[in-house]
């Protein structure tokens, strides 16, 4: 019987190992890295091209949009701050420059106060002092336009302007110059116009800011104004204005052909006026006068001399001397019973109605009561 064959040979036994699986974790982990390195790369290639669009618009003039652009980079956050941290920087800066560049146009183009606003609202450290010289130059250069058509109310308010807002800068310091030298020709302006009291004013304020140049002109335009504001005064009866206004030319400018007529204003003869009426209040119609001298006599007598001025009340007792002297005492006299009669205070002998006649201010006597 043949043999059976023979048994194969055993096979070695298997021994089962756990699966390798970090070859495959740091396959997710490096494409995660590579994806959010992408992204941020991307990132970085939108924010260099949003930046270069900004930069063209501004080029071309849509500021608004260009500056839109910057501040909205210069808001991103995440990736792009760890691969590009200068970006946000960059562009916000950017935006502020546009900006400046945005309030210059518009100041070429005459719209000035649209861009003091924007020069204004430049708040960079670095551009801060550009934007304050830059905003003092643009309100200057409009100020003098405005001084050199006569626009003086103008140019002293973008004067005024200027040292408010940018008073540290070199037009700060320019602008303080000019404003008094605008003030006077201002004032100038409103002699001729009318407005001398006004004027004055405002000479007054311009000698006390001590620029020689201003007071060079205002000296030169005092004694016109002066005259001038003191007959306006004197129309309106604002008699006390009137005195100091004429007082000060006589005694300032004594040499100017002003002061020869403020002089005379001064002198003027004044009107004196008044009411005659009896105890009861009864109107008095008849002749009075001023006489110019009083002297007391015994038993209570007195003499009146001359000069004498004359009127009549008429039947309201309402009586005018249009034209007395400075001066007085005058006495003031009624014609009665074919005689000058006169009220005599017995305390002491003298008229009860003394008329003192001063500069510029008419005297009212109101009522004047007569014994019968």
């Amino acid at each position: 019987m043949p043999l059976p064959p023979a048994a194969p040979p055993a096979w070695p036994e298997l021994v089962v190992h756990p699966a390798r699986r970090w070859p495959i974790a740091l396959l997710v982990i490096a494409g995660m890295v590579t994806a959010v390195a992408g992204v941020a790369v991307g990132a970085a290639t939108g924010t260099a091209a949003a930046a270069s669009t900004a930069s063209t618009l501004a080029a071309g003039g849509d500021y608004a949009r260009a500056i839109a652009i910057d501040e909205a980079i210069s808001m991103r956050s995440g990736p792009l701050d760890v691969l590009d941290p200068g970006a946000a920087a960059s562009a916000s800066s950017a935006a502020e420059q546009t900006l400046m560049a945005w309030a210059a146009a518009l100041g070429r183009n005459g719209k000035v106060d649209q861009a003091v606003a924007l020069y204004r609202s430049v708040t960079a450290p670095s551009l801060r002092k550009q934007a304050l010289d830059a905003l003092a130059a643009l309100l200057f250069k409009t100020s003098t336009n405005d001084a050199a058509g006569a626009d003086y109310p103008s140019a002293i308010l973008r004067l005024d302007e200027i040292i408010r807002l940018a008073s540290a800068t070199p037009g700060g310091a320019q602008a303080a110059r000019q404003l008094p030298v605008d003030q006077a020709g201002e004032a100038g302006l409103l002699i001729i116009a009318g407005r001398a009291t006004d004027a004055v004013s405002i000479l007054n304020s311009v000698v006390g800011e001590h620029s020689a140049q201003a007071t060079r002109t205002a000296d030169s335009l005092f004694p016109s104004a002066l005259l001038a504001a003191g007959e306006e005064d004197i129309a309106n009866d604002y008699y006390s204005e009137a005195i100091v206004e004429l007082q000060k030319l006589v005694t300032d400018f004594a040499a100017s052909a002003e002061a020869a007529q403020a002089q005379a204003l001064l002198a003027a003869p004044q009107a004196v006026s008044g009411t005659l009426v009896t105890r009861i209040g009864a109107p008095v119609s008849g002749r009075v006068r001023l006489s110019s001298n009083y002297r007391a006599e015994p038993n209570g007598m007195y003499q009146t001399s001359a000069p004498f001025f004359y009127t009549t009340s008429d039947a309201s007792g309402d009586f005018t001397f249009t034209s007395v002297p400075i001066g007085g005492p005058y006495v003031l006299e009624v014609f009665s019973g074919g005689n000058w009669t006169t009220l005599i205070n017995p305390a002491n002998n003298q008229p009860a109605d003394p008329v003192r006649v001063t500069a510029l201010l008419p005297v009212v006597l109101t009522f004047v009561v007569l014994p019968s």
